[in-house]
Parts: C-alpha cells; structure tokens; sequence
C-alpha cells in the first residue's frame, strides 16, 4: 500500500499559489516515485538496498552527444537551453558525485528546461524533476515523449515549490541542484527542505556561484545587472534573473547545518581565465556559439586553471551526504 507520507498535500501551480491535492492525486504521485524507488521508508530504503551497481557516468563529450540527440545537430554551432561549457563541467561532476546507478532515483530541484534529467534518464536513472513553473515542466514533458528510449530510466516533471518539496521526511536517497538554487530568493526555506526530505545517508550535490568576500558587480558594463541585496543582482528587465553569490559562511548555514550533512566533496570552476577573461567579458557573446570549442576548454583550460589557479572561482561544486542518526 502506498503511504500517504510520501507527499506534502500542497504543491505550487507555478504562479506562486498552493493548490492542496486531493487524496486521490496524492495517491497516484506517490504511487509513481515507489514504483521508482521501489522505496517505502527511508530506513528500510537504507537497510534494505541492494549491493551496489556500477555507478553511471557522464563524460563531457556524452552531454555533447545527449544534448544533439535531444535538441538537434543545431547545438554544435549555438545550443539551447544554456548548454555551454559550464554544463559540461557540471554534468559529468554531478554525476560522478551522486554516485547512482541504473534504476536509482534521482529528485532533481530547479532543472528549468535543462537536459541534465534527461541524459541521467538515459544512462537508466530514473529522475523526479521539481520546478516552479508549469511551462517549463510542460517543457520537459514533451521533451520526454519525443525522444524517450526502451532501456532509459523513467523521468517525472511535476510542478512543485522547492521551499515546500512535496515529499515525506527522509525519504529522498538522492538529491541534485544544478545551477538552480541562486535563483531562488528564499534559499533558506530551500535549504531547509532539502535537510528535511534527505535520508539519513542520502547524498544532495549542489552547484553555486561563489565569493570569498562581497560582490558589488556582475557582468559589469556588459549586461545590467543591478544589486538588490548583499550578494545578489536581478538584470534590467528581465523577469526571473535573481542571482545570488555564496561565501563559505553562507553555504554552511543555508545547506550544510539545515541538512546535518558534512562536505565530501568540494571542487570549483570559473577561475580568472575561464570567467575572467571569457565568460564575465564581452566575449560572453561566443558563450552558446561552437559548443565544440567548450568541449575542449572543458577538457584542456579547466583542469590546469584548477591546479594553478588560486583566485575565486565563479562557482563551487559540493557532494553533502547526511549523517545518520545516532
């Protein structure tokens, strides 16, 4: 029998009000995320899993061929979606760094009309996309339907609010936010929820924009970007471009202390070449042009930047696993 813990009763309908589902509703979702997970509780979940299978992986040069098999041979000359070098640092990062297997379960927060769902469902994840916006998750719908596989793991838009995922306590093993979480004002109640609905062992991996001190800029003269609070910008006239930058002390009280989690893993991009002298300057005009070029930045420019490299990067990457009880 289903549990009826598995959902919140309230969901956003993408125009930032709550709509309470009915128990019939409640029933079929999460009648859909078990036959997932194959997960009733979080501790049987832990206690009850399988030998661990070969970890999926995600090399850059898979995104390339994912990203034209799901939005055409179009993406080589300029991508969709802000494919871009970035994304090939991410994805192949925040899969690593999840650690799933095929048939694991992936809850997703923020994807927009990303592919990173998409690809994992690919590689036999199954993936539960969390968004706001009913346009977007119509996005990843059709998406889904039209380039959907015998052998790919299942994939689940629903339309919901990160600062109230519509999940029971401790019941979610895996957790990602991809360049997500900065554009949500309320990343506290965010961060909240994620420690709340993470398993005891689960493993969340999230990537955010970083500052050792204070931003007082971004993109300056090139787009305009105006401060609306520390840290953070919102760009002239257009809707939905809040950006927030993290420090250390920031993540640590918005992430790590909500989610009883420790860090095992932490890396970075963005450095003074890659963002300093291309993605942060007027050359930001090539930055969806030739994804090739990025494969090979991604490749050759950001491992030696990593190495040498000790200025502030433009976004951290982090693996939180929680802590178990007791």
């Amino acid at each position: 029998m289903v549990k009826q813990r598995m959902l919140h009763s309230s969901v956003s309908n993408g125009s930032g009000a709550h709509l309470t589902l009915t128990r019939r509703q409640i029933c079929y979702t999460g009648a859909l995320y078990e036959r997932m997970t194959g997960m009733v509780t979080a501790e049987s979940a832990v206690e009850q899993a399988p030998p661990r299978r070969r970890p999926v992986s995600l090399p850059a040069w898979r995104c390339v061929l994912y990203e034209a098999t799901l939005n055409g041979l179009r993406i080589l000359w300029e991508t969709v979606n802000d494919f871009s070098l970035w994304r090939l640092i991410e994805y192949p990062w925040a899969t690593r760094a999840l650690g799933v297997a095929r048939g694991d379960t992936v809850v997703d927060i923020g994807s927009g009309t990303s592919s990173f769902p998409h690809m994992l469902a690919k590689e036999g994840v199954h993936v539960v996309v969390v968004e706001i916006e009913q346009h977007r998750v119509r996005w990843q719908r059709d998406k889904r339907r039209a380039t959907a596989r015998p052998g790919d793991g299942e994939l689940l838009p629903i339309v919901a609010d990160a600062t109230r995922l519509p999940f029971r306590t401790e019941a979610i093993q895996y957790i990602s936010a991809v360049s997500s979480l900065e554009h949500i004002p309320d990343d506290v109640a965010v961060g909240r929820e994620i420690g709340r609905v993470l398993a005891p062992g689960g493993v969340v991996v999230l990537t955010l924009p970083f500052t050792s001190s204070e931003r007082t800029s971004f993109f300056a003269g090139i787009r305009p970007f105006r401060q609306v609070a520390h840290n953070a910008f919102v760009q002239e006239g257009k809707p939905g471009s809040f950006f927030r930058f993290y420090t250390d002390d920031d993540i640590r009280r918005t992430y790590i202390e909500p989610a009883h989690a420790r860090v095992v893993e932490r890396r970075a991009f963005g450095r003074s070449i890659l963002n300093g002298r291309y993605h942060e300057t007027r050359l930001t005009k090539f930055w969806r042009r030739f994804v090739l070029k990025d494969l090979l930045l991604a490749w050759l420019i950001h491992p030696l930047e990593e190495r040498f490299d000790r200025s502030d990067p433009l976004y951290v990457m982090l693996a939180l696993r929680k802590n178990r009880h007791g």
